[in-house]
């Protein structure tokens, strides 16, 4: 089963009424999280860091575009407004009084790949 729908289920079990739990595991960068997405899937990490404030513009315009079309944007400005910032979260409450247990990230990375594979939206 997957750690954060048994997190659901031990919440449910033990948790207490009012109560928040942070169902999370290890802090990782975006950096590290990227190489660790393009070794799973063979290909290479990005190299090129884009710094965010020129970035503004397209995030508007694709802001706008998604509006139009009903779509998802693939870049909004509250993303880059939040990228700025690490937000690391801790699960010490919920391992405590849960016993909530995260796998290594890289496990779940492994896992959504392949199911993006077996669902045909990834080769």
């Amino acid at each position: 089963m997957d750690d954060v729908a048994e997190g659901h289920i031990l919440a449910l079990e033990r948790g207490r009424t009012g109560q928040d739990y942070i169902l999370g595991g290890q802090d990782v960068t975006l950096k590290d999280l990227l190489a660790v997405i393009a070794q799973c899937t063979g290909r290479r990490p990005p190299r090129l860091r884009v710094p965010r404030q020129p970035l503004f513009p397209l995030a508007y315009a694709a802001e706008a575009v998604a509006w139009l079309t009903g779509k998802e944007p693939f870049i909004t400005a509250d993303g880059l407004r939040m990228a700025k910032h690490r937000m690391f979260f801790s699960s010490a409450k919920a391992e405590r009084e849960l016993g909530y247990r995260a796998r290594p990230y890289k496990s779940g990375i492994e896992d959504a790949i392949l199911w993006f594979r077996q669902a045909g939206y990834i080769k």
